[in-house]
């Protein structure tokens, strides 16, 4: 991670940092979720942070020991409360999914199932202008688009990590080689 300021919102009880590593355990009913269909609005996931302007790409390999519905471990970008992304794993119904909620007021999500689940996956969200690519890739070096949305353009936003368990006790994810590039246009 590099040497921007990092900060938590909500961190776990469980965490350490080592160089480039990050080995968390989230807690219980943690989760990101405005309104749609569950009609709750949650804010109480784990997400460490740094603050980033303008046109960037995060990216980052990690893996999680997913063990019940809805874990879920991957990179976000946050405005405020009510306008955010998520992307990443999340475990539903037996298995690791390649998911992406995006937040303007309400929240939306798609999944995409994977058919094996990977020992690492690697994750990278590109904000350029008024929108942001999530790309992921099961080697490190092809990636590929599954998502891409409308985010608030030219402004300061957080971009992180983040780890959720909105149904069970808790999991272990580990975070490796976060890296946040500004990109020239």
């Amino acid at each position: 991670m590099q040497d921007n300021p990092w900060d938590w919102i909500n961190p776990p009880k469980e965490w350490v940092k080592e160089g480039q590593v990050m080995r968390l355990v989230t807690s219980p009913d943690t989760d990101f979720w405005v309104k749609t269909h569950y009609g709750f609005i949650r804010h109480s996931g784990h997400f460490y942070h740094s603050t980033k302007e303008g046109d960037f790409e995060i990216s980052c390999k990690f893996t999680g020991r997913y063990l019940d519905q809805y874990d879920q471990a991957g990179l976000m970008l946050l405005q405020d409360k009510e306008n955010w992304i998520k992307a990443g794993v999340e475990y539903v119904d037996g298995r690791q999914n390649i998911s992406a909620v995006i937040t303007h007021g309400y929240s939306d999500w798609s999944v995409l199932p994977l058919e094996e689940a990977p020992a690492d996956i690697y994750f990278k969200l590109r904000r350029e202008g008024d929108f942001v690519e999530a790309s992921y890739s099961l080697d490190g070096g092809d990636y590929s688009m599954y998502r891409l949305g409308y985010f608030i353009p030219s402004q300061p936003i957080k971009v992180g990590i983040m780890a959720a368990s909105p149904e069970g006790k808790g999991f272990e994810v580990l975070f490796q080689d976060v890296s946040i590039k500004g990109i020239l246009g």
